[in-house]
């Protein structure tokens, strides 16, 4: 590096720092000058009266939580968000969070678009981005740190690298030795472009052990510890930002809430789920050969097993514990609903597991559909009960126009929902033409192409000459009636009305 450069390098980062200071002091006082009315552990309690200033005050970035009291999930979410609020106001300056009421505050609900409990977003310049990250004091602290700082920060020392390093599962580490260059503009986007990790750069040569002049280091406490990656002037930041993603991950991942954002919200959607119990004596033999093979695919299909401890993800895909070790391929990345592939071999073989990939790259593999067993009492009740064996018959080939919940027996909303729905399907009893229907989700699958059923509870509508729709209006039943006096491909006569054709549009 020639004195030079480095003295550009230099000029440069002391212009960054001194714009940097400037910013932070004027989010400072911006910051100063707003006061919320009330505070529950350092996190702002917003409502419509202060909500537009809250978000004028803090122009670098705030989030919001939007609540409902009864909801079990934002109670869980509670001491994790105010220990995150208490870490965040001791940064200079201060980084805040504030919550809002939903069952309060509708219309700030309404406009911002909230369907779900606790629905996080984050503001910058009034504009909002739907929060999809972790929900521990950890993983908000972090993006927010991210979201309201500059996206690479200047390493100071081998001892701060090395202290990072430590305290990072994952951290990224670039050298170049001039920061206006081509290269350190892909390096620069691709930190700006990602959220869950820290970025950090240096133009000194010995900052970084054996790192090469333009390129990055991931640098994380599992697998290889360390993967480099050389940057040029055509380097695409997609490019860089697929091999982050590729080695940012573990090889093998073990399920749990905390790894939810990492497993399904990334770029891989091909999975190979291996469920096992830990405490099984064939347990450290699956996961050795899971280790052995991860690398054939690595960047196509994640490789994660699930402990027999994670009870929704077994009933979901039709597992019990006297059954492990289970291999499925769960495919996300084809339009429409999840298909699966279980694996029918005897054991767990490496042999095995690397042929039951190979063929489902070769598309070679049939999809594995579950279904309850039908029984003649499943269509006599007002709403009727589909199972993945009747569904072909009874809603496809029925002739009527038929609504059909996706339910999980275990899903809050859909217990919500339960009398809304039964007295719906009363309503219908005398409508040939229309039926009312649900489905266990967890316990029967459907292989169609326009449906695709990520959440519970989601509903669709199949007109008898059409194409199936997702339901997306309110959950009353007048919302309902409303909808299907609309979409009814026949007319038919409720409660002294009749159904006249298209009149109105619901917008919702």
């Amino acid at each position: 590096q020639s004195p030079g450069s480095r003295v550009r390098s230099a000029s440069l980062l002391g212009v960054m720092q001194v714009v940097s200071a400037l910013f932070l002091a004027v989010l400072a006082l911006a910051s100063a000058e707003f006061k919320a009315s009330k505070e529950e552990g350092g996190v702002l309690v917003l409502d419509e009266s202060n909500f537009d200033a809250a978000l004028e005050a803090h122009p670098a970035g705030i989030m919001v939580e939007f609540y409902a009291p009864w909801c079990g999930h934002c109670k869980k979410l509670a001491p994790e968000y105010k220990k995150a609020a208490g870490k965040l106001m001791e940064l200079d300056p201060p980084v805040r969070i504030a919550m809002v009421d939903a069952t309060e505050e509708r219309g700030l609900a309404e406009k911002y678009g909230i369907r779900g409990f606790p629905s996080l977003k984050f503001f910058r310049g009034g504009e909002p981005t739907d929060y999809e990250g972790g929900r521990t004091e950890r993983d908000i602290v972090q993006f927010m740190k991210k979201k309201t700082g500059p996206s690479t920060k200047a390493l100071e020392s081998k001892a701060s690298l090395q202290k990072l390093q430590e305290s990072n599962e994952v951290m990224v580490a670039g050298f170049f030795p001039n920061m206006e260059s081509a290269e350190a503009k892909v390096f620069l986007d691709l930190a700006a472009s990602v959220d869950d990790f820290e970025f950090f750069h240096t133009s000194e040569v010995d900052l970084i052990e054996d790192a090469k002049e333009n390129s990055f280091v991931i640098f994380k406490q599992f697998d290889e510890k360390r993967n480099d990656f050389a940057v040029s002037a055509k380097t695409e930041v997609a490019e860089a930002r697929e091999f982050l993603d590729s080695m940012a991950t573990p090889k093998v991942i073990e399920f749990s809430q905390e790894r939810t954002k990492q497993i399904f919200r990334g770029p891989v959607q091909v999975h190979s789920l291996t469920f096992i119990d830990k405490k099984a004596s064939y347990a450290d033999g699956v996961l050795a050969t899971l280790n052995e093979i991860a690398d054939e695919h690595r960047g196509k299909m994640l490789h994660i097993y699930v402990p027999s401890t994670e009870d929704r993800v077994m009933s979901y895909f039709g597992f019990k514990a006297d059954e492990l070790p289970k291999s499925v391929i769960a495919d996300m990345s084809a339009e429409g609903a999840m298909k699966k592939y279980v694996f029918e071999g005897k054991d767990l073989t490496a042999e095995g597991l690397i042929k039951f990939e190979k063929d489902f790259f070769e598309g070679a593999l049939t999809p594995t559909l579950k279904s309850e067993e039908d029984k003649p009492s499943n269509m006599k009740a007002p709403v009727k009960v589909i199972t993945g064996k009747s569904f072909q018959k009874n809603v496809i080939e029925s002739g009527k126009d038929v609504l059909v919940e996706f339910y999980a027996p275990w899903c809050g909303h859909c217990k919500a929902l339960a009398p809304k729905y039964d007295e719906l399907a009363e309503k219908f009893e005398g409508v040939d033409s229309v039926m009312i229907a649900k489905m266990d989700a967890t316990a029967n699958e459907i292989d169609h192409p326009d449906v695709n059923v990520r959440g519970f509870p989601t509903l669709f509508f199949f007109p008898k000459n059409g194409s199936p729709v997702q339901y997306d209006g309110g959950r009353e039943v007048d919302d309902f009636v409303k909808y299907l006096r609309e979409h009814s491909s026949s007319d038919f006569e409720l409660d002294g009305g009749v159904k006249g054709g298209p009149s109105f549009k619901d917008e919702l």
